[in-house]
């Protein structure tokens, strides 16, 4: 149930109809508090340790997510997710295994919404649909359609959205 409300009113927050702040309480420490708290003993350099000293490796670029599209179309990033444009209904297919945390029109930018909670514990948010196949509660399988796009102005497509299990957008990048 916490998922959901979280997702509710990020969404929300999304839509201008809420403002949302989170702010860490916490008070930062200045560089002489840390130097106070650091420990003090300064050992005799061995010249035979630093050679047994291993470089440090190479920072790594964190792995990005990389997921199917849950429809065939051109994907064009937005501030957080995809819009996939396709041509009129199509139908959208589930990326993963999971159960369906939320399916309705109560978000009015959104219009209809799936959002599929992952065995992972990842969201994925399906926005600006015509028409849905699914309801709230239900399993699902990877590759199992869950609605049909909607029109969007002029053209169709799909909004696309991760999130994690706190709402917040993850980035993550379509298999080709």
């Amino acid at each position: 149930m916490k998922p959901l409300i979280v997702l509710s009113l990020i969404f929300l927050s999304g839509c201008g109809i809420l403002h949302i702040e989170i702010r860490d309480k916490t008070p930062a420490k200045t560089t002489t508090q840390r130097q106070k708290e650091a420990p003090q003993e300064k050992k005799k350099e061995d010249p035979q340790e630093k050679k047994k000293e291993d470089p440090k490796p190479p920072q790594e670029k964190p792995a990005s997510l990389r997921v199917p599209m849950p429809v065939k179309g051109k994907a064009t990033p937005t501030e957080r997710g995809y819009y996939i444009t396709t041509s009129c209904n199509e139908f959208f297919r589930s990326v993963s295994d999971g159960r369906v945390l939320y399916a309705g029109d109560d978000i009015k930018n959104y219009r209809w919404v799936v959002m599929v909670e992952s065995n992972e514990g990842l969201v994925y948010v399906y926005a600006m649909v015509d028409s849905l196949l699914v309801k709230r509660g239900e399993g699902v399988k990877r590759g199992q359609p869950l609605g049909r796009v909607g029109k969007n102005k002029e053209a169709c497509g799909l909004l696309f959205e991760i999130r994690d299990q706190e709402g917040r957008p993850v980035s993550f990048e379509f298999m080709l």
